[in-house]
């Protein structure tokens, strides 16, 4: 390029002020480029990961003055998990500015109002909340949303940039780390990035400092799988359904239904990764796997026949949370820190639950440069007891046999439902800060799990006596009703 600018008349381009002026500005932005992917780069906060907790992270500190850099290494995110929310979630998407009606109104959601969950017979329950909880003194919002995320998640990318954060497409490669404090982060395309505060949000795949800080772990169930796709669908109404597979004796594999704007719904089936594998060793593309789960209840197997070339994304997926995610200047947020089963509905509100305590931290502790080791302690114990308490509630109650078998289906369904949504509730009602908050919230869902956990025991002490001790309860009494019956 220099070579072919010397062959230019130099008094041709100083006759001509506006060629001349041209050639400064491009040998100005030529020289901005090289420097751009060579030089060390400075920032107030660096955000690794621009999916959902990223952007929400960049989105909050950016409000809070600061310039932050996102580093996300996927330019775009075709199909995205995670587009049933629980009723904690739309009070956080407001505080980012997408509300319920604006994000329904612009096609981008869909109401949810209610549960349902069907058996391979067919019997069927609905589980919502009362309405009675949306009058005084309760005042709780008793409707949620189906998200697309696709345009969720351009509706936060337009705000970022809003906001004056700059992306950049880079995969990180390495950190700069002394006593703990993370100095820099080093990319593949030869960047370094100083800054004070660092937030991982690279995903559970990924989870960059846990693997750097060989953090550990606690996992419950097996790795899984899920297989989804996008099917136009007729008829649809404003809930989730999910549909159980297993019979009671079986760890569970299901699928979801979730019409994510008015016409589309996501539907898609979450197994152990081994249950998949041997269907895919007999031969079967991962649409075939999802097109013959799909073919066991009526309702699904006509959307396999209506639309036989839906393209089918594909995950695995190990729910598992993180110990010590918060450090001196660095914080894990999102799935990153705890991997939530897409079952529990909780993975979108962790991670923007993560995304705004990070954030207020980071903003809070700004001059200080360090987070107290109090302030650490107690997001490490929010973080590690949310995580643990969905997780181990719906492993026990949900996808292990022992008092599904018990209680039944639709037994089991309610058992979970409540305290689930009251832990959510609750947390949204009491937000939990300070270290002595957080350990009398988080004490009493160690109490639920423990409890849970005694019940799991005791069922697999003193199993069911008879085959038919499994079926749901009223079931059970009108079969005995009957059998009292004179004749």
């Amino acid at each position: 390029m220099d070579a072919a600018l010397s062959r230019i008349p130099v008094a041709l381009l100083y006759s001509d002020p506006r060629l001349h002026a041209a050639l400064g500005k491009f040998k100005y932005l030529m020289a901005a480029e090289g420097q751009d992917h060579n030089a060390e780069l400075q920032a107030d906060a660096v955000v690794i990961g621009g999916g959902l907790a990223g952007q929400a992270a960049a989105i909050h500190l950016a409000r809070g003055g600061m310039r932050v850099v996102c580093l996300e290494p996927h330019e775009s995110f075709p199909q995205i998990i995670g587009e049933s929310l629980d009723w904690s979630a739309p009070q956080l998407f407001a505080q980012l500015g997408l509300t319920m009606e604006e994000l329904v109104a612009s096609g981008a959601a869909t109401f949810k109002r209610h549960i349902t969950v069907i058996s391979t017979d067919g019997s069927r329950e609905e589980f919502l909340p009362g309405a009675w909880l949306a009058e005084r003194p309760w005042n709780v919002e008793v409707r949620t949303l189906h998200l697309d995320r696709r345009q969720v998640h351009e509706r936060l990318k337009q705000s970022a940039q809003a906001h004056g954060i700059r992306t950049l497409h880079e995969r990180v490669i390495g950190f700069e780390i002394c006593d703990r404090r993370i100095m820099s982060v080093a990319t593949a395309e030869g960047r370094s990035i100083r800054a004070p505060w660092f937030i991982d949000a690279s995903g559970a795949a990924a989870s960059l400092l846990g693997r750097e800080f060989k953090l550990s772990s606690v996992a419950y169930g097996p790795r899984k799988v899920a297989l989804w796709a996008h099917f136009p669908t007729r008829d649809w109404v404003e809930g989730t359904t999910l549909y159980m597979l297993s019979p009671e004796s079986e760890y569970m594999d299901w699928i979801w239904e979730i019409p994510i704007q008015p016409g589309v719904s996501s539907i898609g089936y979450v197994a152990p990764g081994s249950k998949v594998k041997v269907q895919r060793a007999n031969g079967l593309t991962n649409e075939d796997v999802l097109a013959g789960q799909m073919q066991k209840f009526s309702r699904l197997g006509s959307l396999v026949k209506e639309n036989t070339h839906q393209r089918v994304a594909a995950t695995s997926f190990l729910c598992r949370t993180y110990q010590g995610v918060c450090g001196p200047n660095w914080i894990i947020i999102g799935e990153a820190a705890s991997q939530s089963d897409p079952i529990t509905g909780n993975g979108v509100t962790a991670a923007l639950r993560h995304a705004a305590e990070s954030a207020s931290l980071v903003c809070k502790y700004r001059e200080r440069k360090t987070i107290p080791a109090l302030a650490r302690v107690a997001y490490n114990i929010r973080v590690m007891s949310v995580g643990r308490y969905f997780n181990s509630l719906i492993e026990k109650m949900f996808y292990e046999t022992h008092l599904r078998a018990r209680l039944g289906l639709f037994g089991i369904a309610r058992a979970y439902t409540v305290p689930a949504w009251l832990a959510n509730l609750a947390y949204s009602r009491v937000r939990p800060k300070r270290l002595l908050g957080t350990v009398l919230f988080c004490s009493s869902l160690v109490a639920l799990r423990a409890t849970v956990w005694m019940a799991s025991r005791l069922s697999r002490l003193f199993p069911p006596r008879s085959g038919n001790s499994s079926q749901p309860r009223d079931e059970r009494r009108e079969q005995h009703r009957a059998l009292q019956t004179p004749r």
